[in-house]
């Protein structure tokens, strides 16, 4: 048996640090969406003997052992689902690595939908997403997909909004630790920023681009980072409606009201950064490609 899925990656429109959770997690007000960058996962079933999970990936960087989340997710869906299987998992890695994408969590979230696939769709959503929350806290995000919000108790709530906005990224030439944001922020707790709820009513009642003008990322605060700060610039300089850095970086996207205007941006932009791309918010978290 042999499946290939289609894991999106997700951008940040809003991320806010509100305190912690008894669980020892820190409470966010976040929002994401998905986008058309993504990552292809083929598994195959080698055998029903034992568990194995054997990974391979185009990335030399990415390791493919037991570290690996789509090593643990595989041993949390057979766990749950009370199966025993040898797999093979291939990645072909395009999501940024440390880039506040979801660059590994895509590919737990994938790894979850193919096995669920493959074996009959033994799992509805919900039981996915808590195996994926075990293993990641954005696994259930990347699993849902689409344009997401959260409430006060902690779920996420899709929204129907209408997605008339391009996202111009730029993965530049340096990453950022995500451990040491959320420890600077413990040492000195940033205030709440009030605007979330204006960015909720802004997606659920009208759009994206009508949210833009509240996107916000607490991590940028945190961080204090000139380099941050200049891409953003360099960004709304080339016409963006608003420019944020996604999850806990190094990506920054802008927003842009049309493909034509993002595409204006991406030529004047290549000339000072390597990597820039554009990507179109979807509807979806993982996709069937291939059976």
């Amino acid at each position: 048996m042999k499946i290939k899925v289609r894991a999106y990656a997700k951008l940040n429109l809003y991320l806010d640090i509100t305190g912690r959770l008894p669980s020892g997690r820190h409470s966010l007000n976040i929002a994401t969406q998905s986008v058309d960058v993504y990552d292809d996962i083929t598994v195959r079933v080698l055998s029903t003997d034992s568990f194995g999970c054997r990974i391979t990936c185009d990335n030399p960087h990415i390791p493919c052992d037991e570290r690996n989340i789509v090593w643990k997710a595989a041993k949390a869906f057979f766990d749950v689902a009370g199966i025993t299987a040898e797999i093979s998992v291939d990645i072909e890695k395009h999501v940024p690595l440390m880039g506040g994408m979801g660059g590994s969590s895509v590919d737990g979230a994938g790894t979850l939908v193919a096995l669920n696939e493959l074996f009959g769709k033994k799992l509805d959503t919900d039981a996915l997403c808590a195996i994926g929350n075990k293993i990641g806290a954005d696994v259930p995000i990347c699993l849902k997909g689409g344009t997401q919000y959260s409430i006060s108790s902690g779920d996420m709530i899709t929204a129907e909004c209408a997605h008339n906005c391009v996202f111009l990224c730029i993965y530049p030439d340096f990453t950022l630790s995500t451990a040491e944001a959320y420890t600077k922020y413990d040492e000195n707790p940033t205030v709440i920023n009030p605007h979330y709820a204006d960015f909720v009513s802004s997606i659920v009642c009208g759009s994206l681009s009508d949210g833009a003008k509240y996107i916000s990322n607490v991590f940028t605060e945190i961080y204090h980072d000139r380099r941050i700060d200049e891409i953003k610039n360099d960004i709304l300089s080339a016409g963006a409606i608003s420019s944020e850095m996604t999850g806990s970086g190094s990506v920054v996207f802008g927003i842009f009201e049309s493909a034509e205007k993002a595409g204006v941006a991406m030529d004047i932009l290549s000339e000072k950064y390597h990597d820039v791309f554009t990507a179109y918010p979807v509807d979806c978290g993982v996709a069937v490609v291939e059976r």
